[in-house]
């Protein structure tokens, strides 16, 4: 990891440890979840409903969790977060039900944001705008990394509350590369709020972005399955397919972060969402072979993953130009994260009420109509404004829409 960083970014390698070892612990927990639930009786609604309460906690994080940030300070909010998630998944292991399990997943899931807005703030405030996007794509890449390899490992062991203890106990053990880091942590946030309108002011591609992860990941990882069933793939050929795609989107993350860094996070966003949105359009009008089929959908898979991590960087940028402080970054993750969740909610309801209308295929055009309007309303974006601000701090506080870039 720290060779993909330069000498003076080194503090932040022990962040990164810290949110990469948490971030298996929780993927550990996610694809077990439904599967004791399974072993435990539970029908389709209850395991949809536990399931979907994780999405629910990390809004209510998003909406919270800045001001425990402000009072108590970033190491104190990810030990605190810690003690949460590692109660949770404890106590999964002695209380039963679908109402019991769906409070404590959401506990996960408000512990899940905290994670994130302590990290990434923290990372956005110690990066440069030079930096920005190679520091990102690392933490991008450990969060790839640990949501790949969870499911890996319960592939090998049985599903049993056993596994709850042992992700507990990893969970503890992203603690201390944290607290024992020598990056300086931002000064405290202020007290008021970003919420999405805030951050439209700031930069419109940057909330674009972030939303745009929300809408298209969850529906390719997630909703896959059925486009490649429809064409006649076995359940192993499919698994074989998204643990590619998980492969592709992890690799993509600090090229994408090192090419932000040099031509532009704009230039980079519009040409992988025009790339996104051509493949979308050849995956549903084509029939491709098995390899050209797997290779468009990885590409699919590299443009949308590297979504978030655009959306931060051009965000940070911005705001790091209107504020010479870095109080502001936490709420900027704060709301930032929210349009990425609420993405993540709806983007696979909007994506199967297309599939039940026009058929499994169809995802593909939701992908690429997704992809491709906010690649153009990017493009009209640099047309219109430079990277550059062209108004004071005191302008984008007062909400004054001008020089939003």
């Amino acid at each position: 990891m720290s060779s993909t960083l330069s000498k003076p970014s080194s503090p932040v390698v022990p962040l990164l440890l810290s949110m990469s070892i948490s971030q298996l612990s929780l993927g550990l927990i996610g694809p077990l979840v439904p599967l004791l639930l399974l072993a435990a009786g539970a029908d389709a609604r209850e395991i949809g409903t536990v399931t979907s309460c994780f999405a629910v906690g990390f809004i209510i994080g998003t909406l919270t969790l800045g001001n425990l940030v402000r009072r108590v300070g970033h190491r104190a909010t990810f030990a605190a977060m810690t003690g949460l998630a590692m109660l949770a998944a404890l106590a999964m292991t002695t209380l039963h039900g679908a109402v019991a399990w769906a409070v404590l997943r959401g506990c996960l899931g408000i512990a899940h944001a905290g994670f994130c807005i302590v990290v990434e703030s923290w990372l956005n405030s110690y990066a440069t705008n030079r930096s920005r996007g190679k520091i990102f794509s690392a933490y991008m890449l450990v969060n790839w990394a640990g949501t790949m390899v969870g499911p890996l490992a319960i592939s090998g062991f049985s599903a049993s509350p056993f596994l709850l203890v042992a992700a507990a106990i990893g969970l503890l053990v992203g603690v201390p590369p944290l607290l024992l880091s020598k990056a300086r942590p931002p000064p405290p946030p202020s007290a008021r709020r970003m919420g999405l309108r805030g951050l439209w002011v700031i930069s419109p591609v940057g909330l674009a972005c972030c939303a745009t992860a929300g809408l298209c990941n969850g529906v390719l990882y997630a909703l896959s399955p059925v486009p490649l069933a429809a064409r006649g793939f076995d359940q192993s050929s499919i698994a074989l397919f998204l643990f590619g795609l998980n492969v592709a989107g992890m690799a993509i993350q600090l090229p994408l972060g090192l090419l932000a860094d040099r031509f532009g996070r704009r230039a980079v966003v519009v040409t992988a969402l025009g790339i996104g949105t051509v493949l979308g359009l050849l995956l549903h009008g084509a029939t491709l072979p098995g390899w050209g089929l797997f290779i468009a959908l990885a590409g699919m898979a590299m443009t949308s993953s590297g979504m978030y991590g655009l959306g931060s960087g051009q965000t940070n940028d911005r705001l790091a130009e209107l504020s010479q402080g870095g109080g502001d970054t936490v709420a900027a993750s704060g709301g930032l994260l929210l349009a990425w969740a609420i993405g993540a909610a709806i983007g696979p309801m909007l994506a199967g009420v297309t599939m039940d209308a026009a058929g499994a295929s169809a995802m593909f055009l939701y992908l690429s109509a997704v992809m491709g309007t906010v690649a153009t309303f990017t493009a009209m974006r640099m047309v219109l404004r430079s990277d550059a601000p062209r108004t004071p701090r005191a302008a984008v506080l007062d909400g004054t829409p001008a020089g939003r870039g």
